[in-house]
């Protein structure tokens, strides 16, 4: 008799109405499987779980630092001491509000040595421009000759270039007398200054990149930096909705929304992350940088739906493995082909398959493809070795049509969206009180429980089976077909 036979001398109920709790291990399946009596037989309970209604609110969780979307370095163009230094940190501004202005001197003396310039390059090209009309006159009467000519056209040139060169520098520096008076160049609040009043600093002109004086930001809006573990980055996208929550204000939640995932992954303790970046309103001024936030990004959101605890899951890979560990007569190929086929129309193919309505399914190697792709890895294989190339070459075209990479899964396709339907197995009793196997169709989860979309009903009840009852002898399957050892040959 099956250990897992329902008795009510062996499953005596525990833990109130949430079900009875098992109390297996694999040494008493071992000891169970060994009895010959029932004084010997241990006492052994599964817990039973209750479908039921639930509101399912999927997300990822990832702390992060709250950080403005854009900070403006402020520099001055013209070097000198720090004059006046009217704004503190942590002021807002309005963009053109005087920010720095620095001791004018340098750049007034340059003004008037330009100007002076200016005057004497105009009175050199008035001279050479008389110049050059008496030469020309008295070229014409042969008193001067051919190469004196040729001297006051070229002087007449040099003036008037030398004119030209000190307008421009007459004009660069009327364009410095405004470099010493620095206005905000956009509204926001002053995040860092780093000069006082009297400093000498550097301008940009110098080979030293000038001095940086302040740093803005314009804090109504402000993102949040979070590492996200790579195994939930294809659950997140941008415009996704987040809820932020920071120390300051523990009983307000912010609302954002993801504005991108950042390429470029981070390692950080063999932990490969990505950074994910959450815009947020501030409005009302209450972020700062430099904040750590709590981020939830929420995935999907599922009100008032049939569910389980996610304990009763299992699957296609995880209730094969119990079927086989614990000799249960059923097969999980057969079974989740039957299920799905309740969904496909007559002459029509299920919903997602990639097969339009009144098609003919298209057989590899005389194999149906739902059935191939629901097929085990081992019995696929068995099924490939067996194909021609051309049938080869077919069967991945199918698969790629039907937006997978090949018939293991949906590699280079689209992304599963999380509230996507997708086969799953339960455990229950049947009327004789054995373990029994049903398929049936999940939609969205979170942490505690999952949606049950078909192949249950409210009030219905399963039987949690845990996979870490079978690990040890999944374990010891593997150890028989790997080694000769005396004494772990195979059964």
């Amino acid at each position: 008799m099956s250990i897992f036979e329902r008795r009510r001398r062996r499953f005596p109920p525990r833990g109130g109405p949430l079900g009875r709790v098992a109390a297996f291990t694999p040494l008493g399946l071992a000891a169970a499987g060994c009895a010959t009596g029932e004084a010997n037989e241990p006492e052994q309970t599964l817990q039973t779980l209750t479908a039921g209604r639930q509101t399912i609110v999927s997300s990822v969780e990832a702390t992060g630092t709250v950080e403005p979307i854009r900070v403006i370095e402020v520099k001055s163009q013209a070097g000198g001491e720090v004059l006046e230094l009217p704004v503190e940190l942590g002021d807002n501004v309005e963009q053109g509000t005087l920010l720095v202005r620095i001791d004018p001197r340098d750049v007034n003396n340059a003004f008037s040595q330009a100007q002076a310039d200016l005057d004497v390059a105009e009175a050199q090209n008035d001279v050479a421009g008389l110049q050059l009309e008496r030469v020309e006159a008295l070229h014409e009467s042969d008193i001067v000759t051919s190469e004196e000519l040729e001297n006051a056209i070229l002087s007449a040139a040099n003036a008037r270039a030398s004119l030209v060169r000190a307008e421009t520098n007459l004009e660069l520096a009327r364009d410095k007398l405004d470099d010493v008076t620095l206005r905000a160049p956009i509204s926001g609040t002053i995040v860092e200054r780093t000069v006082e009043q009297g400093q000498v600093v550097t301008g940009t002109r110098d080979l030293t990149g000038g001095t940086v004086l302040m740093r803005m930001a314009d804090l109504t809006e402000v993102q949040v930096r979070m590492l996200v573990d790579e195994t939930d980055i294809g659950r997140l996208q941008p415009g996704l909705p987040a809820d932020i929550t920071v120390e300051a204000y523990p009983n307000r939640t912010f609302r954002g929304s993801v504005l991108k995932i950042e390429p470029q992954a981070v390692v950080e303790q063999n932990v490969t992350m990505f950074a994910v970046l959450t815009r947020i309103s501030n409005e009302e001024d209450l972020l700062r940088p430099g904040m750590n936030a709590d981020v939830e990004v929420v995935i999907g959101r599922q009100e008032n739906v049939l569910a389980v605890a996610n304990s009763g899951i299992k699957s296609q890979q995880e209730a094969a493995q119990i079927v086989r560990a614990l000799e249960i007569d059923a097969d999980v190929n057969a079974l989740l082909r039957d299920f799905q086929s309740q969904d496909r129309p007559a002459g029509g193919a299920a919903e997602g398959d990639g097969q339009a309505e009144g098609e003919e399914e298209p057989m590899i190697g005389g194999v149906p493809m739902s059935e191939l792709q629901s097929m085990s890895q081992e019995e696929r294989m068995r099924v490939i070795q067996n194909l021609s190339d051309d049938e080869r070459r077919q069967m991945m075209q199918q698969f790629r049509n039907r937006g997978g990479g090949g018939p293991g899964g949906a590699r280079g396709g689209p992304a599963r969206r999380p509230d996507e339907p997708r086969p799953a197995f339960v455990f229950r009793y049947d009327a004789s009180g054995l373990l029994d196997l049903k398929p049936v169709m999940i939609g969205l989860s979170d942490f505690d429980h999952t949606q049950v979309i078909r192949g249950l009903e409210e009030g219905e009840e399963i039987v949690a089976v845990p996979t870490s009852l079978i690990a040890q002898q999944d374990f010891l399957d593997r150890i028989r077909g790997r080694t000769g050892l005396p004494g772990i040959g195979g059964r």
